[in-house]
């Protein structure tokens, strides 16, 4: 199951990222720089989305066992994110309205689902059986 859904959550993660970005400009609560930096409000920087999505097609792509570590990577990235969501000062800052704020959550949100499809799957990277093991 977490072949399937991991992808499509990280793509949720990614178009959230990306409209969060474009709603951050509009609002005037980021700068185009900063929209996707390390200042961003509204939106992951562009490197850790980059780093997501590239963890998320190794995790998908590597066979057996070998498919744990960049699954169990996404799955830290995406839990440093949601904790640092709550302690850097960004969450609920005082420029962003209301909306602004519960978009914030729902971005936490789905990168914490991210993360819970992705500790999943290198679960199952883990507890897959080995051909050889079979032929006893």
């Amino acid at each position: 199951m977490t072949r399937n859904a991991l992808p499509v959550a990280v793509a949720v993660l990614v178009v959230t990222d990306l409209v969060g970005g474009l709603v951050a400009v509009a609002t005037e609560v980021n700068s185009w720089p900063d929209a996707w930096g390390g200042h961003a409000l509204l939106a992951a920087p562009v490197p850790m989305v980059a780093a997501q999505v590239l963890l998320t097609w190794l995790a998908l792509r590597i066979p057996g066992r070998g498919a744990a570590l960049p699954a169990g990577l996404l799955a830290a990235a995406c839990l440093v994110s949601v904790v640092s969501g709550f302690f850097d000062g960004g969450l609920g800052h005082d420029s962003l309205s209301p909306a602004l704020v519960a978009y914030q959550v729902l971005l936490l949100t789905v990168t914490g689902v991210v993360g819970v499809l992705a500790a999943a799957r290198a679960g199952d990277a883990i507890r897959t059986v080995r051909p050889s093991a079979l032929s006893v």
